[in-house]
């Protein structure tokens, strides 16, 4: 019993003695243990290199999984933008094919109308002619009956006028053409046939004239009127090359020497300024190039009376006043007790009656007369 008690009181007093001798023991065994099991799984076939493998075979497939995703990705937006593109270039030329289509049907349209326009207008005009226009008042003068387009001895209606000018705007006439039908409306029948006629070739001849007689020719006659003069056209602009032609092909007979050719003759030696006025320089020496002299005489009522008895021709640069707002060229063609027979290329009206010259006196601005 004794030896009992020793030994209890013996481990009472190491006890934390004894305890720390356990613990280091169970750590080193339970060390030896992980130890043996690490030492197992490390060798080949082992269980921890079959859980790297699988592991790293997880991460592998993952990343190849992963790459192959994105190259997919990555063919997927090229494929994407080749075919946007594709499209887009596809939709420009539809575009484009539509853009045409419509412009040639609009061409087209507008084209039919303006025909058809030109067809109603001709109409109305032989219709009020069948019911008689109000006649020019006077007497006729000397205009040659071969001129085209224009009112046979009267002016066209208001409403006639106010038609056509409507008409014109809406087709998109120049607006010194449609600007003609308000200085004179004689014109209306040049107007409206504007868009068929205006590529027409001019007329070789100004018709069958007698030499020795000035015919009178109209600057819009269609046969030329069309014709362009500098920027402008022999309707607007060609009083100038008109009234010489009238003088020309009265006084030589020949009657090829039209506004038209006249009016070329002018803009190739630069008779013509940029404001598509004829220089007075023109008057003088042009007419020399068919074989005509012209000189520049005094505005004196006997001065204008010798040259037209001798059978000289006279053409007159005016201001304003009864035959213009700004400047025109007339031909005086006969005299006839004071009075004056006057071709107004612009005007029939104006042509058809003897004017006091006097009067047409205070508006001229310089004269030539011309003899052969």
């Amino acid at each position: 019993m004794e030896e009992i008690k020793s030994f209890l009181s013996f481990l009472k007093l190491n006890a934390g003695l004894i305890y720390s001798i356990m613990f280091c023991v169970q750590y080193s065994l339970a060390h030896l243990a992980v130890n043996s099991v690490l030492a197992i799984c490390a060798r080949p076939g082992g269980l921890a290199n079959k859980e790297k493998r699988k592991m790293i075979s997880s991460i592998t497939d993952e990343r190849t999984n992963r790459r192959r995703d994105e190259r997919r990705r990555i063919q997927s937006r090229r494929i994407y933008a080749r075919r946007k593109q594709r499209v887009r270039r596809q939709m420009m030329l539809l575009g484009a094919i539509a853009l045409l289509v419509v412009l040639s049907i609009g061409s087209c349209t507008r084209n039919f109308l303006l025909k058809r326009s030109a067809q109603e207008t001709s109409a109305v005009k032989n219709g009020q002619k069948a019911e008689g226009v109000k006649a020019a008042k006077g007497e006729k003068g000397t205009g040659t009956s071969e001129n085209e387009g224009g009112s046979d001895a009267g002016e066209a209606s208001e409403e006639l006028l106010a038609r056509v000018k409507k008409e014109a705007k809406e087709a998109g006439y120049p607006k010194e053409i449609i600007g003609l039908l308000s200085k004179n409306p004689e014109t209306v029948d040049f107007v409206a046939d504007y868009s068929a006629k205006k590529d027409i070739t001019p007329a070789d001849t100004v018709g069958s004239i007698k030499k020795g007689e000035i015919p009178h020719l109209l600057q819009w006659d269609a046969r030329w009127g069309y014709s362009t003069y500098g920027t402008s056209t022999i309707a607007v602009s060609g009083c100038g090359p008109t009234c010489m032609s009238m003088v020309i092909s009265g006084l030589t007979g020949d009657n090829s020497v039209t506004p038209a050719k006249v009016a070329e003759y002018s803009m190739e030696n630069e008779y013509i300024d940029s404001s598509n006025d004829t220089v007075w320089l023109f008057m003088q020496e042009a007419s020399q190039h068919w074989g005509i002299t012209g000189y520049e005489i005094t505005a004196e009522e006997s001065d204008v009376e010798e040259q037209l008895l001798a059978g000289h021709p006279v053409i007159c640069s005016v201001g304003p006043g009864d035959f213009t707002k700004n400047g025109h060229f007339l031909v005086l063609a006969g005299y006839e007790d004071g009075k004056v027979r006057i071709n107004d290329p612009f005007s029939k009206k104006n042509s058809e009656k003897l004017w006091e010259y006097k009067k047409i006196k205070k508006q001229i601005r310089a004269i030539w007369a011309y003899s052969n």
